[in-house]
């Protein structure tokens, strides 16, 4: 499920809570740089810092679709994107999803990590590479 979150000066997307938590900053969660959370039905979050940890927990019973329709057609017309007033939420949720993925602004919110394996090769080969140049200089 994707979570919208609204900072003081933009709305980010995330195509999950999990992400949401890792990507947030935990001492701009303390000094309020996110104002509002919702998902993509209007339900609202509430965003907490723990430590170095971003927490993000639905609040029970709190849907506000007047807030995130009026958050998405803010961020859209923002962007270069507006919607029509009589655009349904899903539309509207449709279209900020569609801007995030072609654009990621992180570059890394919708793609996948790289395994530990795929570092530890990386690093490998770097190694080679580097002992490789180093004996071509040392040779001649």
């Amino acid at each position: 499920m994707p979570i919208f979150v609204e900072t003081d000066e933009a709305l980010l997307m995330f195509p999950s809570i999990k992400m949401a938590e890792r990507c947030l900053d935990a001492e701009d969660v303390r000094h309020g740089v996110y104002a509002r959370a919702f998902g993509s039905s209007g339900e609202k979050f509430a965003i907490e810092a723990d430590g170095r940890r971003v927490i993000i927990t639905p609040i029970a019973h709190a849907v506000d679709v007047s807030g995130l329709r009026e958050l998405l057609k803010r961020f859209l017309e923002a962007v270069g994107e507006p919607a029509s007033d009589d655009a349904s939420l899903k539309e509207l949720v449709a279209t900020a999803e569609a801007y995030w993925e072609e654009r990621d602004p992180l570059g890394d919110r919708f793609s996948q990590p790289v395994p530990w394996w795929g570092c530890l090769w990386f690093v490998a080969a770097l190694a080679g590479a580097v002992t490789f140049v180093w004996k071509l200089a040392h040779c001649s």
